[in-house]
């Protein structure tokens, strides 16, 4: 069930050019030469990274999310794909960045996996994460995907701490997407919301990010965080 559901969103959210590049333009700014991701999926942001980046180390868990990720990166230069568990490796290399995209949520011990990841990390080298936000939006949606938990900005910050990371950035973001997961998680109860939505979000993205852009939300659907190791 939880692989369903997994990949009911990377295709869709593979369809989602508008929403993908306005996720990627919140982490852009911080991001290094040399980038580990952690959860790559089908490689829908492995991509966008290997635009940006000059060397991209991918990782995923699952073996046919990685074989449809090299085979979108086939012939680029830079970029490794990689099947392991990321919550067991150890890492010989050191990056400017980890991204972690929508993946701290699926792993139980959220603090020890911060803390390796600060172990591959240059100095100054920065950890960006993105999570889903508010634990009274927590619904069959988050359960069957296979998510523990949903932050709020003091939960992330006391994970950060713990994992000897110090004042991480944080911001919220996709306001707009709150009334959506509540109305298919919560009320609906239903394990995934209709395809045919995420494509009206995604054409929604111009106007949305422009809104936020603009008032920065107080509360969101997701939540980022940037870390800097010391």
């Amino acid at each position: 069930m939880i692989a369903n559901a997994q990949t009911f969103w990377l295709e869709n959210l593979k369809l989602a050019n508008r929403y993908n590049g306005w996720i990627f333009s919140q982490i852009l700014p911080s991001l290094g030469q040399e980038v580990l991701e952690i959860g790559c999926g089908n490689g829908n942001f492995t991509v966008l990274l290997a635009q940006q980046c000059s060397r991209v180390v991918a990782v995923d868990l699952d073996r046919e999310y990685v074989r449809a990720a090299k085979s979108r990166l086939a012939g680029k230069a830079g970029v490794k794909v990689l099947h392991a568990d990321a919550t067991q490796m150890q890492w010989r290399s050191s990056f400017d960045t980890v991204v972690m995209l929508d993946v701290l949520e699926h792993i139980q011990d959220d603090v020890q996996m911060l803390r390796s990841l600060s172990d591959c990390l240059k100095p100054q080298g920065k950890l960006i994460v993105k999570v889903p936000a508010l634990e009274w939006l927590y619904s069959p949606m988050d359960e069957v995907i296979g998510h523990y938990r949903r932050y709020n900005k003091n939960t992330l910050n006391k994970s950060f701490r713990k994992a000897d990371f110090s004042n991480p950035s944080m911001w919220y973001f996709n306001i707009a997407g709150i009334p959506g997961w509540w109305l298919n998680g919560k009320v609906l109860s239903r394990t995934q919301p209709p395809a045919e939505q995420v494509g009206l979000f995604n054409n929604l993205v111009p106007i949305l990010s422009f809104t936020e852009s603009i008032v920065k939300p107080p509360i969101g659907l997701s939540l980022f965080a940037v870390a800097t190791k010391i």
